[in-house]
């Protein structure tokens, strides 16, 4: 026979307040295990570093661009550059080569796109490549065009998949400046006959990285080497991989380089392969 204890249970546990049961009491229950530095279990606040914001050298109304190409950027709201804006504008109105690294969204269409323009109203026989890696991108990209653009008669065509064939063929009859579009849709109208690319004196390459991760590479070399053999290369790129830095070494020559709002171009950078793996740049 077993005795029932006080509680009203014959092995001793006692009634919980929940309905269930407890288990036996031990004198008074556990004991918490105490620590004597707490500290080490406290998420402490990484305290943030004051960071000055970017101080562009330039301003639109600075540029050495058209007076119409600048009252229609500054009456689109642009008073003051983005860093790539700064330091890109400049380095594409001298004519040269440029790499430009930076994140989307950092301003690099009117980066390329406004001095493009101004080369173009300097001289109206230039003709100006532009490759996107999606239609969407092409698309704004022509937009932002035609709003700098305007007033100047100035033309652009608009060559992407999703689109009827047909009425991109029809507007490349006509008087054009700007060619924008993505590679593959660019490339069939070449085989088409459609265009030639030996009057184009400019080509920009914008998110290359992505035309590289979706298989764009053997297009845009088509593209390219039916191009003069002396024509300025825009290289636009969100990040700088190895297989990137294998493109630029094969697309530009003596390329001014942007990165993280910084220029380097220095005959020292030019002739030290070290130096430049060591700071990101194309060896």
């Amino acid at each position: 026979m077993y005795r029932k204890s006080s509680h009203g249970s014959r092995f001793g546990r006692r009634p919980s307040r929940f309905g269930g049961h407890k288990g036996p009491s031990r004198g008074g229950g556990r004991k918490h295990a105490s620590f004597k530095d707490v500290s080490k279990f406290i998420n402490k606040a990484t305290p943030i570093l004051d960071v000055e914001p970017y101080k562009p050298v330039n301003s639109f109304a600075s540029f050495a661009i058209d007076s119409r190409l600048k009252e229609n950027v500054i009456s689109s709201g642009y008073i003051h550059p983005t860093p790539i804006q700064d330091q890109a504008i400049p380095a594409v109105l001298s004519g040269g080569d440029l790499v430009g690294i930076a994140n989307t969204g950092t301003g690099k269409t009117a980066a390329f796109v406004i001095p493009l323009l101004n080369k173009v109203i300097n001289d109206r026989n230039q003709k100006v490549l532009i490759m996107a890696p999606t239609r969407e991108l092409a698309i704004q990209i022509d937009q932002e065009l035609k709003k700098f653009a305007f007033g100047t008669q100035i033309f652009s065509v608009c060559a992407v998949g999703g689109a009827p064939i047909s009425w991109q063929i029809k507007d490349l009859r006509r008087s054009y400046n700007f060619l924008i579009g993505t590679p593959g849709r660019l490339k069939d109208l070449l085989e088409r006959r459609c265009f030639s690319l030996d009057t184009f004196q400019t080509v920009v390459l914008d998110e290359a990285d992505r035309m590289l991760d979706m298989g764009f590479i053997s297009d845009m070399r088509a593209l390219i080497s039916a191009m003069p053999k002396y024509h300025q290369t825009l290289f636009f790129s969100a990040t700088l991989s190895n297989d990137i830095k294998r493109i630029i070494n094969e697309f530009l020559k003596n390329p001014t380089n942007y990165e993280s709002g910084r220029i380097t171009n220095t005959k020292k950078e030019r002739q030290n392969p070290l130096l430049r793996r060591r700071r990101g740049l194309p060896c």
